[in-house]
């Protein structure tokens, strides 16, 4: 008697993060082996997830927001960290989390028109361009970069969370804009 094997994975949930608040110039938080667990503070955001049962590609769509609309000379410098965290059991039980960098992200916009939408009641617009630094495991980018004033593209990553349990996006800028905010669309795909 033959016997169907149907094999299924998770359909991928298309979510955003919270708005984050850029200072404009602030480094990457650092980050060290900690017995704490990671979270969302200051210009980090966790995704709120254990992996251990999901898909371990990560896609994000950066996009980044302030009181007027960003030109790539007013909301410069702008990139994306992505920190993958494992935790352990040290010998007398307790946890320690190590981080990972996965992913170090340069954004930018282009000198063309860009794109606005609406995510959480505030007007966002998406990084075109997206340069993977030197030194991560495998990213893959969709980064238009056109400069065409009539339509510029939103860039996008593809990352390999290589098994860590927790995702921590961390942000940074330079804007000379007042209240600058980033932010991903993002899927485990």
């Amino acid at each position: 008697m033959p016997t169907d094997i149907v094999v299924a994975t998770d359909k991928p949930s298309y979510l955003t993060t919270s708005l984050i608040s850029v200072t404009s110039g602030t480094a990457y938080t650092t980050t060290d082996p900690t017995t704490t667990a990671p979270s969302t503070t200051g210009q980090n955001f966790l995704i709120p997830t254990n992996l251990g049962d999901k898909p371990s590609l990560l896609r994000l769509a950066p996009f980044c927001g302030a009181n007027a609309a960003p030109t790539s000379t007013t909301f410069a410098s702008g990139g994306i960290r992505v920190v993958g965290w494992s935790s352990y059991t040290q010998t007398n039980g307790n946890l320690v989390y190590i981080p990972t960098i996965l992913a170090d992200i340069s954004l930018g916009l282009t000198t063309g028109t860009v794109q606005s939408e609406t995510v959480n009641g505030v007007v966002q617009y998406p990084f075109s361009t997206a340069t993977v630094g030197a030194g991560v495991p495998t990213v893959n980018v969709y980064s238009p970069g056109t400069a065409s004033g009539a339509n510029v593209e939103s860039c996008a990553a593809v990352i390999d969370c290589v098994g860590m349990q927790y995702i921590q996006l961390q942000f940074k800028a330079t804007a000379s804009v007042a209240s600058p905010k980033m932010g991903c669309f993002y899927a485990f795909i």
